[in-house]
Protein backbone atom coordinates (compact mmCIF):
# COMPACT_ATOMS: atom_id res chain seq x y z
CA UNK A 1 0.00 0.00 0.00
CA UNK A 2 1.06 3.64 -0.79
CA UNK A 3 1.65 6.41 2.20
CA UNK A 4 -1.30 7.87 0.95
CA UNK A 5 -3.79 4.86 -0.89
CA UNK A 6 -6.57 7.24 -3.13
CA UNK A 7 -9.43 5.53 -3.54
CA UNK A 8 -12.25 6.74 -5.51
CA UNK A 9 -16.15 6.49 -5.28
CA UNK A 10 -16.72 5.13 -8.27
CA UNK A 11 -14.53 1.58 -7.46
CA UNK A 12 -16.69 0.85 -4.80
CA UNK A 13 -18.69 -2.04 -4.79
CA UNK A 14 -22.54 -2.27 -5.25
CA UNK A 15 -25.77 -3.58 -5.28
CA UNK A 16 -28.59 -2.38 -6.52
CA UNK A 17 -32.27 -3.51 -6.10
CA UNK A 18 -35.83 -2.25 -6.21
CA UNK A 19 -35.45 -0.91 -2.25
CA UNK A 20 -31.47 -0.64 -1.81
CA UNK A 21 -29.13 1.33 -3.48
CA UNK A 22 -25.04 0.22 -2.03
CA UNK A 23 -22.01 1.20 -1.89
CA UNK A 24 -19.29 -0.99 -0.34
CA UNK A 25 -15.88 0.49 0.35
CA UNK A 26 -15.09 -2.47 1.57
CA UNK A 27 -15.49 -6.72 0.35
CA UNK A 28 -18.80 -7.37 1.60
CA UNK A 29 -21.89 -9.45 0.47
CA UNK A 30 -21.33 -10.83 -3.30
CA UNK A 31 -18.46 -7.87 -3.64
CA UNK A 32 -15.34 -9.32 -3.09
CA UNK A 33 -11.91 -7.48 -3.79
CA UNK A 34 -8.87 -9.41 -2.58
CA UNK A 35 -7.48 -5.99 -2.13
CA UNK A 36 -10.46 -3.74 -0.15
CA UNK A 37 -10.94 -6.69 2.49
CA UNK A 38 -10.92 -3.96 5.25
CA UNK A 39 -8.67 -1.78 6.53
CA UNK A 40 -6.79 -2.83 9.82
CA UNK A 41 -9.44 -3.29 11.82
CA UNK A 42 -11.60 -1.10 9.44
CA UNK A 43 -13.97 -4.02 8.06
CA UNK A 44 -16.76 -2.63 7.06
CA UNK A 45 -17.91 1.11 5.84
CA UNK A 46 -21.37 1.02 4.05
CA UNK A 47 -23.12 3.99 2.34
CA UNK A 48 -26.83 2.67 2.06
CA UNK A 49 -30.28 4.04 0.95
CA UNK A 50 -33.29 2.21 1.62
CA UNK A 51 -36.60 3.19 0.35
CA UNK A 52 -39.75 3.70 2.05
CA UNK A 53 -41.55 0.36 3.70
CA UNK A 54 -37.94 -1.05 2.87
CA UNK A 55 -35.19 -2.68 4.94
CA UNK A 56 -33.31 -5.66 6.57
CA UNK A 57 -35.51 -7.84 8.40
CA UNK A 58 -34.18 -9.52 11.27
CA UNK A 59 -30.54 -10.91 10.91
CA UNK A 60 -27.52 -12.15 13.45
CA UNK A 61 -24.34 -10.61 13.86
CA UNK A 62 -21.19 -11.20 16.45
CA UNK A 63 -18.05 -10.18 17.46
CA UNK A 64 -18.29 -6.86 15.62
CA UNK A 65 -18.49 -3.34 16.81
CA UNK A 66 -21.06 -1.96 14.18
CA UNK A 67 -22.13 1.88 14.44
CA UNK A 68 -24.99 3.11 12.43
CA UNK A 69 -24.95 6.97 10.97
CA UNK A 70 -28.30 8.21 9.43
CA UNK A 71 -27.27 10.88 7.01
CA UNK A 72 -30.98 12.06 6.64
CA UNK A 73 -34.43 9.85 6.88
CA UNK A 74 -34.23 7.85 10.19
CA UNK A 75 -33.75 3.66 11.10
CA UNK A 76 -36.23 2.29 12.41
CA UNK A 77 -33.92 -0.39 14.82
CA UNK A 78 -35.00 -3.48 16.84
CA UNK A 79 -33.18 -6.57 18.50
CA UNK A 80 -32.84 -9.42 19.95
CA UNK A 81 -32.19 -7.58 23.64
CA UNK A 82 -35.72 -6.01 23.51
CA UNK A 83 -34.13 -2.80 22.05
CA UNK A 84 -37.07 -0.81 19.90
CA UNK A 85 -35.71 2.95 18.62
CA UNK A 86 -35.33 4.93 15.65
CA UNK A 87 -31.99 6.58 14.99
CA UNK A 88 -31.89 10.11 13.31
CA UNK A 89 -29.82 12.31 11.50
CA UNK A 90 -27.28 13.52 14.35
CA UNK A 91 -27.57 10.40 16.60
CA UNK A 92 -25.24 7.36 16.24
CA UNK A 93 -26.23 3.62 17.21
CA UNK A 94 -23.67 1.56 18.15
CA UNK A 95 -24.68 -2.27 18.72
CA UNK A 96 -21.37 -4.10 20.11
CA UNK A 97 -22.70 -7.72 18.83
CA UNK A 98 -20.25 -9.82 20.82
CA UNK A 99 -21.22 -13.16 21.78
CA UNK A 100 -24.57 -13.00 19.14
CA UNK A 101 -27.18 -10.52 18.61
CA UNK A 102 -29.87 -10.23 15.82
CA UNK A 103 -31.98 -7.26 14.82
CA UNK A 104 -33.50 -5.77 12.06
CA UNK A 105 -33.17 -2.04 10.60
CA UNK A 106 -35.70 -0.52 8.74
CA UNK A 107 -36.45 2.55 7.06
CA UNK A 108 -38.67 4.54 9.88
CA UNK A 109 -40.33 6.74 7.23
CA UNK A 110 -43.65 6.69 5.06
CA UNK A 111 -42.32 8.87 2.63
CA UNK A 112 -38.80 9.38 2.03
CA UNK A 113 -35.20 7.52 1.23
CA UNK A 114 -33.32 6.36 4.71
CA UNK A 115 -29.83 7.33 3.71
CA UNK A 116 -27.34 6.00 6.21
CA UNK A 117 -23.54 4.60 6.56
CA UNK A 118 -22.66 1.66 8.10
CA UNK A 119 -19.86 1.11 10.12
CA UNK A 120 -18.24 -1.88 11.50
CA UNK A 121 -14.69 -2.76 13.34
CA UNK A 122 -13.13 -5.70 14.78
CA UNK A 123 -13.19 -6.05 18.36
CA UNK A 124 -10.02 -7.07 20.39
CA UNK A 125 -11.84 -9.46 22.98
CA UNK A 126 -14.74 -12.24 21.22
CA UNK A 127 -17.69 -13.30 22.96
CA UNK A 128 -18.26 -10.50 25.45
CA UNK A 129 -21.85 -10.00 26.24
CA UNK A 130 -24.04 -7.95 23.24
CA UNK A 131 -25.27 -4.67 24.40
CA UNK A 132 -26.64 -1.29 22.18
CA UNK A 133 -26.10 2.16 22.57
CA UNK A 134 -28.18 5.20 21.28
CA UNK A 135 -26.85 8.65 21.75
CA UNK A 136 -27.79 11.90 19.63
CA UNK A 137 -24.94 14.62 19.28
CA UNK A 138 -24.66 17.92 18.85
CA UNK A 139 -24.65 18.79 15.14
CA UNK A 140 -22.71 22.42 16.09
CA UNK A 141 -19.76 20.94 18.14
CA UNK A 142 -18.98 19.62 14.89
CA UNK A 143 -19.13 22.73 12.67
CA UNK A 144 -16.11 23.37 11.35
CA UNK A 145 -14.06 20.80 13.93
CA UNK A 146 -13.59 17.24 14.37
CA UNK A 147 -16.40 15.64 16.72
CA UNK A 148 -15.39 11.96 18.76
CA UNK A 149 -18.32 9.81 18.21
CA UNK A 150 -16.64 6.21 19.28
CA UNK A 151 -13.80 5.87 21.43
CA UNK A 152 -11.99 2.78 23.58
CA UNK A 153 -12.83 4.68 26.89
CA UNK A 154 -15.84 7.01 26.09
CA UNK A 155 -13.78 9.95 25.90
CA UNK A 156 -15.97 13.50 25.48
CA UNK A 157 -19.33 11.36 25.78
CA UNK A 158 -18.31 9.37 22.77
CA UNK A 159 -19.97 5.49 22.70
CA UNK A 160 -17.50 2.91 23.77
CA UNK A 161 -16.03 0.74 21.86
CA UNK A 162 -13.84 -2.50 22.30
CA UNK A 163 -11.09 -1.60 19.87
CA UNK A 164 -8.23 1.12 20.13
CA UNK A 165 -9.70 3.25 17.60
CA UNK A 166 -11.09 6.35 17.46
CA UNK A 167 -14.13 7.45 14.95
CA UNK A 168 -14.46 11.50 14.29
CA UNK A 169 -16.56 13.36 12.68
CA UNK A 170 -16.70 16.94 11.10
CA UNK A 171 -19.27 18.87 9.03
CA UNK A 172 -16.80 21.64 7.00
CA UNK A 173 -18.68 24.81 6.19
CA UNK A 174 -17.85 26.97 3.02
CA UNK A 175 -14.44 28.49 2.77
CA UNK A 176 -13.24 26.72 6.07
CA UNK A 177 -10.08 24.70 6.67
CA UNK A 178 -9.49 22.10 9.18
CA UNK A 179 -6.90 19.69 9.88
CA UNK A 180 -6.06 16.69 11.61
CA UNK A 181 -2.41 16.04 13.30
CA UNK A 182 -2.34 12.18 14.55
CA UNK A 183 -0.24 10.08 17.36
CA UNK A 184 2.74 8.87 16.51
CA UNK A 185 2.30 5.03 15.04
CA UNK A 186 -1.15 5.44 13.68
CA UNK A 187 -3.17 4.24 10.79
CA UNK A 188 -5.98 6.34 9.51
CA UNK A 189 -8.76 6.22 6.96
CA UNK A 190 -10.87 9.33 5.90
CA UNK A 191 -14.39 9.13 4.36
CA UNK A 192 -16.20 12.41 2.50
CA UNK A 193 -19.73 11.28 3.52
CA UNK A 194 -21.44 14.42 1.43
CA UNK A 195 -19.96 17.14 -0.42
CA UNK A 196 -17.07 17.79 -1.51
CA UNK A 197 -13.27 18.42 0.39
CA UNK A 198 -9.65 19.40 -0.66
CA UNK A 199 -7.18 17.86 0.90
CA UNK A 200 -3.59 18.94 1.32
CA UNK A 201 -0.75 16.62 2.93
CA UNK A 202 2.21 18.65 2.97
CA UNK A 203 2.38 22.42 2.88
CA UNK A 204 -0.32 24.22 5.08
CA UNK A 205 -2.95 26.68 3.68
CA UNK A 206 -6.36 26.92 1.84
CA UNK A 207 -4.38 25.25 -1.59
CA UNK A 208 -5.22 21.65 -1.44
CA UNK A 209 -3.71 19.38 -3.84
CA UNK A 210 -6.32 16.58 -4.20
CA UNK A 211 -9.68 17.35 -4.98
CA UNK A 212 -12.10 14.11 -2.63
CA UNK A 213 -15.78 14.41 -3.58
CA UNK A 214 -18.71 12.32 -1.79
CA UNK A 215 -17.59 8.55 -1.58
CA UNK A 216 -13.93 9.27 -2.17
CA UNK A 217 -11.67 8.09 1.01
CA UNK A 218 -8.12 8.48 1.53
CA UNK A 219 -6.06 5.57 3.23
CA UNK A 220 -2.71 5.94 5.17
CA UNK A 221 -0.74 3.00 6.15
CA UNK A 222 1.28 5.52 8.45
CA UNK A 223 -1.17 8.34 9.40
CA UNK A 224 0.16 11.91 8.37
CA UNK A 225 -0.64 15.41 9.22
CA UNK A 226 -3.10 16.95 6.68
CA UNK A 227 -5.71 19.60 5.89
CA UNK A 228 -9.32 19.88 4.52
CA UNK A 229 -10.50 23.26 2.92
CA UNK A 230 -13.66 23.64 1.01
CA UNK A 231 -14.02 26.52 -1.76
CA UNK A 232 -18.45 25.87 -2.24
CA UNK A 233 -21.23 27.06 -0.91
CA UNK A 234 -22.21 24.01 0.74
CA UNK A 235 -21.10 22.06 4.03
CA UNK A 236 -19.13 18.55 3.49
CA UNK A 237 -19.87 15.64 6.25
CA UNK A 238 -16.60 13.83 6.36
CA UNK A 239 -15.49 10.44 8.58
CA UNK A 240 -12.15 9.82 9.86
CA UNK A 241 -11.10 6.77 11.88
CA UNK A 242 -8.10 6.45 13.90
CA UNK A 243 -6.63 3.27 13.88
CA UNK A 244 -4.22 1.32 15.43
CA UNK A 245 -0.98 0.60 13.28
CA UNK A 246 -0.78 -2.08 10.13
CA UNK A 247 0.62 -5.26 10.60
CA UNK A 248 2.13 -6.90 7.83
CA UNK A 249 -1.07 -8.70 7.33
CA UNK A 250 -2.85 -5.60 7.11
CA UNK A 251 -4.54 -6.04 10.08
CA UNK A 252 -4.80 -3.15 13.37
CA UNK A 253 -2.11 -4.30 15.92
CA UNK A 254 -5.37 -4.37 18.66
CA UNK A 255 -7.64 -6.47 16.10
CA UNK A 256 -7.71 -9.97 15.48
CA UNK A 257 -9.65 -12.74 13.61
Amino acid sequence: MQAMDLRRAGTRGAQHADWLDARFSFAFGDYRDPARMGFGVLRVLNDDRIQPGAGFPMHPHRDMEILMLPLSGAIAHADSLGNSLVVQPDDVLLMSAGAGIRHSQMNALPDAVDHHLQLWLLPRRRGTAPRIEHRRFDPAARRGRWQLIASPDGADGSLCIDQDARVWRAALPPRSVLSFVPEPGRSAYLHVATGHVGLATQAPGPGPAVALEAGDAVAWREAARFELGTAHDGTSELLLFDLPALTDDGLGLSGGR
